[in-house]
């Protein structure tokens, strides 16, 4: 699951990106969705702030970079 105004929006994404994201797995999980595998993953070209890095070595999200979107891991 991604957040889908990454690439227009040139901002740090952070923490609020990653919770907006749990929101809607949240929604999607109460509907009746099987989201037990699902990991939101947030995607910028600027950079990710400290908070959703932390998060990120937790496991708890995906960050894809320019250089991870175009060359891989």
């Amino acid at each position: 699951m991604s957040s889908p105004d990454a690439a227009t929006h040139p901002t740090t994404r952070d923490i609020p990106h990653l919770e907006r994201l749990r929101h809607t797995l949240s929604v999607l999980g109460a509907s009746g969705e099987d989201v037990s595998g699902t990991v939101p993953a947030c995607y910028s070209g600027i950079g990710f702030g400290p908070e959703l890095r932390a998060a990120e070595s937790r496991g708890e999200v995906l960050l894809v970079d320019a250089d991870r979107l175009y060359h891989g891991e």
